[in-house]
């Protein structure tokens, strides 16, 4: 609308990953996202009750387009819609106060930070729909960090406390479980396990993972698991995966956009390339996971959410790579072509501003079964802005991870990184980590993977083991190695060099090339030997980890 009479409205969940992934418990995961699908769902029907337009809603955020004159309700009716619903969600809504003035002063006293900033370095000509969001998401911004009041339980020092949250005083009880929950937790459980529904014989829960079965589950016969225990039960090593993705740039791209109409039909586009790319990422392993016999009892997979250009996925460790490098393919080539489809029905030409292809980045983060989801959300967004770095600095998609073979309490990535660095002389160091990589890259380097995953796992151990020790002995003992197999390996050594190659110039002064010493990145900074083995091995590590996975024979 443009009339003088209806306003935008924005909106976005508080701390949205705090309440969703508050426990470790699947159930609760897959309640809490279901609460707030609900709440999206909710504000929908809603705009027949109160007029209004749904010019978004998806993720956790919504933009709407309201009556002026009913802008306040509109806002109150939906801040307690998630209260009621959720218990403890919060969303934070603003809206503008009024139109865009052709006064240069109008509307900057009560601006600063942000949304002032911006006020002021725009132009008056082209303060069109994108500037009004634009504006209206800053000030969305600054109503966040000011926020003050959240709804609170109180825990009495002489209550129970919940089982599962361990924070709020226990209120209802599961027999069956033998747990006493706090009311929010009970919700959510409640939430989770009862909302199935039937799809091709199957049990199924979740509305993300309900979409996939509806259009790729036909052959499928394994059973949906009901805890994180069961979905990695048939992995000869139990652990999780947590695969966290992004859309590259996202906000820049729909910045242009020229209208309220147009900005819906790129949303849409976004929106469901990006469930498209998850499921085909997904059902694109299927042939791998299902015809090995014995044929697995629980299905490796679970979809927490798909939320606009955001995604977020759980599943067995074996799996993660693959997916990740298969979704980032299929995401360009979905969003990208439903945003050109979108263009053309609007008879508008692919803006010159943005890429050829539309791109994303991930990052994965594989832990015991047992670490708190939590933190391996906290570590993947952490990893996941490394990757979103590199990817605009070769406007390419982007991918990453991290290993932790042993659980360690951190909300960082860096320090934990920086273990697989260490100094080979004075005027020198060695880095045995070189993601993260380009699309292009992973790529190449799924192929070595695929390749040493069947190679024995003690010659896996063996080259991991000598790249800690240095430069000189790990290039010898590998090329020993080599010469014992007949130069069976070297293939694979010389295509990771490559790969390692297309980050920078550097040099191969050893063979075989396993590492690749590049110069000094500033003056005063040490000479750096990098490789790619390292993260090809860990990688490979964790694919052998598949069910009914088969490797040579040492020897």
């Amino acid at each position: 609308m443009a009339t003088s009479d209806w306003l935008y409205l924005a909106g976005d969940v508080d701390a949205i990953k705090d309440f969703v992934l508050e426990t470790s418990s699947l159930p609760q995961i897959r309640g809490g996202s279901e609460l707030l699908l609900d709440c999206e769902e909710e504000i929908k029907k809603l705009q027949k009750e109160y007029g209004y337009e749904v010019v978004y809603c998806g993720g956790g955020t919504f933009l709407l387009s309201v009556p002026a004159d009913r802008a306040d309700r509109i806002k109150e009716a939906i801040e307690a819609l998630y209260r009621h619903k959720t218990l403890v969600a919060t969303v934070t809504i603003v809206h503008e106060g009024q139109l865009p003035s052709a006064d240069p002063g109008a509307g900057q006293e009560d601006l600063d930070g942000w949304a002032g900033r911006l006020l002021r370095a725009t132009p008056l000509t082209g303060r069109g729909f994108a500037w009004r969001v634009a504006r209206l998401q800053a000030r969305l911004r600054e109503a966040k960090d000011e926020r003050r009041h959240v709804p609170f339980y109180q825990a009495l020092p002489f209550g129970q406390r919940c089982t599962r949250c361990g924070k709020r005083m226990a209120a209802q009880e599961r027999e069956r479980l033998d747990e006493r929950l706090c009311p929010v937790c009970y919700l959510r459980d409640d939430t989770g396990r009862s909302r199935s529904k039937t799809i091709h014989g199957l049990k199924v829960r979740g509305r993300f993972n309900q979409e996939f079965w509806e259009q790729h589950g036909q052959d499928i016969t394994a059973e949906q698991p009901e805890d994180l225990d069961q979905l990695v039960e048939e992995a000869p090593r139990k652990y999780l995966a947590f695969l966290y993705a992004d859309g590259n740039d996202i906000g820049r791209l729909l910045h242009g956009v020229e209208g309220q109409e147009h900005y819906k039909a790129l949303s849409q586009a976004l929106t469901e390339g990006t469930k498209a790319a998850v499921y085909r990422a997904i059902r694109a392993i299927r042939e791998v996971c299902l015809p090995l016999p014995p044929r697995l009892r629980w299905w490796p997979f679970h979809i927490l959410n798909v939320g606009g250009d955001d995604v977020m996925v759980l599943m067995q460790a074996g799996y993660a790579w693959e997916v990740a490098v298969r979704f980032l393919e299929l995401f360009e080539e979905e969003v990208t072509r439903r945003a050109r489809e979108a263009l053309v029905r609007e008879g508008r030409d692919w803006p010159g501003h943005w890429p050829q292809r539309i791109g994303a980045s991930c990052a994965v983060v594989i832990a015991d079964a047992k670490y708190p989801i939590r933190y391996m959300e906290r570590l993947a967004s952490d990893l996941l802005s490394k990757a979103k770095r590199l990817a605009k600095e070769k406007s390419t998609s982007a991918v990453t991870f991290l290993w932790l073979p042993t659980p360690v309490a951190s909300e960082w990535a860096e320090p934990l990184l920086a273990t697989f660095a260490y100094e080979t002389a004075p005027e020198e160091r060695a880095e045995l980590l070189s993601r993260p990589y380009t699309l292009s890259q992973a790529r190449q380097l799924q192929e070595c993977v695929a390749r040493i995953a069947s190679w024995p796992r003690s010659l896996r151990h063996r080259w991991q083991e000598a790249l800690r020790q240095g430069v000189f002995v790990s290039t010898a003992l590998i090329a020993y190695d080599i010469g014992r197999q007949r130069g069976q390996r070297a293939e694979v050594i010389e295509l990771l060099d490559r790969i390692c190659a297309d980050s920078g110039d550097g040099q191969q002064p050893l063979l075989p090339p396993v590492w690749r010493r590049l110069p000094p990145a500033a003056p005063g900074d040490k000479m750096v030997w990098k490789t790619a083995l390292f993260d090809a091995l860990q990688l490979a590590e964790l694919q052998a980890m598949r069910p009914n996975w088969r490797e040579e024979a040492a020897g």
